[in-house]
This record gives structure tokens, C-alpha cells and sequence, in this order.
């Protein structure tokens, strides 16, 4: 296995124009806090009232310090709806901190975005469409749609008050031709999806803070989870991206860890029936992840992690992983200097 080998099966990737699925470790390098950073302000900031909330919070903070992660802990532990409340917004508060610095930095040209890079490369080719599912909550698929200057869809209208487009997606005409357009589909909502009080549903972008009389619709971990994604609009969001994954031709992860109920089966079920080429790009894959390629990946999988000699690389042909020394083809940028 060498650097050539790698690329042949990464531009066999590339070349089918692949579904991207972002996982939070793609976040991450652009200092948007994960589960451990966020487990850390919840304990610093979170307060309970009355006996429910204070014995949940209790078997919450108990499991954190045992070593058990946040997400385990909270999908463990039944919450009354009033902490998932409280939950909920101080992990909007935390994560849109966050990701407003992201965007001043990106506005600047402080802070290249890879998948800017990427988005760039795709579209050299005559497909009009990209499609991007992910569970995160940031707007990092949005910010890199806006650098790279290209159109992006997250199924509301334009504008500063955002209704849902409904059933007829909104296209937008360049010239005489379609524009292009990246099309985000966010399973657990996002930073700009909100609830009023009467239910109705409304993108308001850019709020640096909660707006009066509404609530964020994101779906944090929980008993709760696969509840609230039933309704509008997570529900649109994942047949959407069951849609686009269940058409892809090839599927290129990014920091993802193959632990999401609401990708993770449309992603099985397309590798395994039509053996579609896929690239899994991780700082450190998960064990979900190696057990995915190991059972899953059908025949066309390319993965890499960090390791300290370099990059290790797994494939059919090295299903044990070999190490390639002195080479980060595992990160976002230098994945895109091999293929593009």
C-alpha cells in the first residue's frame, strides 16, 4: 500500500461525486466544542429546581464522573422534559458562541474551510447538486457553501425570517441555467431553527442570543432523541438525507463516527447492496466505525486515522490497517491536495 494506491481509490470516490456525511470531528478543527467540552459547561452552568430535575441532574453529573461520556450518559438517563429544556439551551448557547466566531474568521479570511476546498473541486464536473447530511447543529456546511460562492438549501426560504420551503424545493436561476446548489440536510437541527410558542417553525440566522418566545429546535442527546425527530422539521431533514443517501454513488465521511441512527442505516444499506466507493476520513476512527468497515464497507472502502509515524490506511486489501509514514492524508486539507 502506498500514496498511489490511496489515490486511485480516493479519486474513484471523487469521481462518482459523493454524498458528503460531516461528522462533529469535522467541527471541531475550527474550535467548535464537542460532547466533552460541553459536558464541561453544562456542570459549570446548569441549574436544577425541584426534586425531578435535581435526582436526573444528579445521575447525570454521577456517570460524567465515572468516566462515561455525554452522550452515553444523557441516552441512559431519563430527564424530565423541564432539564431537556435547560440541556437544550445551554448547549445553543455554547455551540453558537462557537460558531459566530467561526463565521467572523471565515468573513475575514482568517480561517481556510477545507470543505470550501472540497465543495470547489466537486462542482468542476457537470453535477449541479451536492448533497451534505449531517447530525451537527453548527453552520460550518453553510459558511464553506457562502466561501466556496455557491447557493445552499437547509429546506427553508431565503431571507432573514425563514419559513419551510414545503414540498416544492426553491431553485434559483443563474443566467439561463439553474444555479448550483449545496444542499445541507441537518437531522438534528440547526443553530437557526426555531419554535415559537404556537408551534410554528422559523429559521431566524445569525442570533447571537435566544430569541424572546422562542425555542431552539435542536436534538440533543437523550431517552427524548429519536422522539422530537418525528416531528417538523427534523422529520423533512431525514427523509431528505435518506433520499440522498439512498441514491449515492459514493459517500465521503468527515469526522464521522457511524453512531447516528438516522444516518447510519441508509449508509449500510447502500454500501452493502451496491457496493458504492466511500472514504472515511477520522482523527481517530471510532469502534463503530471499524466495525462498520469491517462488516459494512462492501469492497471500495478507503479509511485513515492519525497515528504518530503519519497516517494509517485501511482497505479491502488491508482490512488491518498499514501505516503510511511522514503524511497527514488523514486530515480534510490534505485529503483535498491528493485528490484535487
Amino acid at each position: 500500500m502506498n500514496v498511489d494506491d490511496i489515490g486511485k481509490l480516493a479519486q474513484n470516490c471523487i469521481q462518482h461525486h459523493p454524498v458528503v456525511v460531516l461528522g462533529s470531528g469535522a467541527s471541531v478543527p475550527h474550535n467548535i466544542r464537542g460532547m466533552e467540552a460541553l459536558a464541561d459547561v453544562l456542570q459549570q452552568n446548569l441549574t436544577v429546581e425541584g426534586q425531578e430535575e435535581e435526582d436526573a441532574w444528579a445521575t447525570i453529573r454521577s456517570a460524567l464522573a465515572n468516566g462515561d461520556g455525554l452522550e452515553i450518559t444523557l441516552q441512559n438517563t431519563a430527564a424530565p422534559a423541564s432539564l431537556v429544556r435547560k440541556i437544550v439551551e445551554h448547549t445553543w448557547r455554547t455551540i453558537v458562541a462557537d460558531d459566530l466566531a467561526l463565521l467572523q474568521r471565515a468573513a475575514k479570511g482568517e480561517e481556510r474551510l477545507p470543505l470550501g476546498d472540497l465543495i470547489r473541486g466537486l462542482f468542476k464536473s457537470t453535477n449541479n447538486t451536492i448533497h451534505v447530511v449531517t447530525p451537527n447543529y453548527d453552520r460550518l456546511a453553510e459558511y464553506a457553501a457562502d466561501v466556496a460562492e455557491y447557493i445552499h438549501a437547509t429546506g427553508f426560504v431565503p431571507g432573514f425570517i425563514r419559513r419551510r420551503e414545503g414540498a416544492d424545493p426553491i431553485t434559483v436561476r443563474k443566467g439561463n441555467y439553474l444555479a448550483r446548489i449545496v444542499r445541507i440536510w441537518k437531522v438534528h437541527g440547526s443553530l437557526d431553527w426555531f419554535e415559537d410558542e404556537q408551534g410554528q417553525v422559523v429559521s431566524l440566522p445569525l442570533s447571537d442570543t435566544l430569541p424572546a418566545g422562542f425555542s431552539p429546535l435542536i436534538v440533543t442527546p437523550g431517552v427524548s432523541k429519536y422522539e422530537r425527530t418525528h416531528d417538523e422539521p427534523f422529520r423533512s431533514a431525514i427523509q431528505g438525507a435518506d433520499v440522498a443517501l439512498g441514491a449515492a454513488s459514493a459517500v465521503l465521511c468527515i469526522g464521522y463516527g457511524f453512531r447516528d441512527r438516522h444516518i447510519q442505516p441508509k449508509l449500510v444499506e447502500r454500501c452493502r447492496q451496491k457496493n458504492v466507493p466511500i472514504v472515511v476520513l477520522a482523527r481517530t476512527l471510532t469502534d463503530e466505525a471499524k466495525d462498520f468497515l469491517r462488516t459494512n464497507a462492501g469492497t471500495a472502502y478507503l479509511a485513515m486515522e492519525n497515528c504518530e509515524e503519519g497516517t494509517r490506511v485501511f482497505t479491502n486489501d488491508v482490512p488491518n490497517g498499514a501505516v503510511i509514514e511522514e503524511r497527514k492524508l488523514w486530515s480534510f486539507a490534505d485529503f483535498n491536495g491528493l485528490v484535487f
